[in-house]
């Protein structure tokens, strides 16, 4: 680690943040992802992405491996509004409510402890200025383990997986690539809610995690009408309701939002003209 990453560790000593984050991780069982990224999320910084970026991905100083898991396997949606899905309808349906409001999605509730359920998480789901490309950016609250209350925001990467409906993800988070596949396994014709499903892991972290979020266009549960087909819809991914953790929308004021210039939206389809009240 010295040989290959001498400067990146003695900034991170010396940064007061970077240091905090190391004790952090140094407490957390390698396997415990809820404690993990917590740590990481609390005390982010260009120094600790810097260290983690040499000492982790560039030269996998621990030696670790982890895989995409690949169950359970999880199928996607293959109609919507009774037309055959394509990828282009697949993205429009990520994309979502962007451009009526001034986000995709919000996240009602996840799986995974570790990262799905953070207070007021917004997603973004936008086309990029070169062809073809196709980005997601989810913006979330973080409770810090100093108590503060703060915005976070990733980039991912996505390209389209061989069914329509499925995606490859990857990002740099704080200095290290996670990889996920996900699945669109459900989005309702009026668009009131959205089910969608992932796998991924963060190689050379040793982390391997499967989750799915529940998401709507105000953060509420969907109606009682449309739980006979969520149920259906976690079913496939073999998640009961109760093990989904529901996600804080009280309060989310001024989330980070807005996208790069030259961002493009729907292709094929647009929400309808609907009204929805923002939590």
């Amino acid at each position: 680690m010295v040989t290959n990453c001498g400067s990146q560790i003695l900034n991170c000593l010396l940064d007061p943040n970077c240091r905090k984050a190391l004790q952090c991780l140094n407490q957390c069982s390698p396997v415990d992802q809820v404690c993990n990224y917590r740590c990481i999320a609390s005390y982010e910084s260009q120094t600790l992405e810097e260290f983690s970026l040499c000492v982790l991905q560039k030269h996998n100083c621990l030696e670790l491996d982890a895989k995409i898991p690949t169950k359970p396997q999880v199928p996607p949606m293959v109609k919507f509004q009774g037309e055959d899905l394509s990828h282009e309808i697949a993205e429009d349906l990520f994309v979502g409510w962007l451009g009526k409001l001034e986000w995709s999605w919000r996240v009602v509730a996840g799986q995974n402890p570790a990262y799905d359920q953070f207070p007021c998480q917004y997603q973004l789901f936008y086309r990029g200025k070169a062809r073809g490309s196709f980005w997601y950016e989810p913006v979330f609250q973080v409770m810090t383990l100093e108590g503060e209350l703060v915005w976070r925001r990733r980039k991912y990467r996505v390209k389209r997986g061989k069914i329509p409906g499925t995606f490859y993800f990857s990002v740099l988070d704080n200095g290290v690539v996670s990889n996920e596949f996900w699945t669109i396994v459900d989005v309702s014709d009026d668009f009131s809610w959205g089910l969608f499903h992932y796998h991924g892991a963060a190689r050379v972290a040793g982390q391997s995690y499967t989750g799915a979020v529940l998401v709507s266009p105000n953060g509420e549960y969907p109606n009682e009408r449309e739980r006979l087909r969520l149920g259906s819809a976690l079913d496939r991914c073999g998640i009961k309701e109760w093990e989904l953790f529901t996600v804080d929308n009280c309060s989310c004021k001024d989330p980070p939002l807005g996208l790069p210039e030259g961002s493009s939206l729907h292709c094929k389809i647009e929400v309808q003209d609907r009204k929805w009240s923002s939590v």
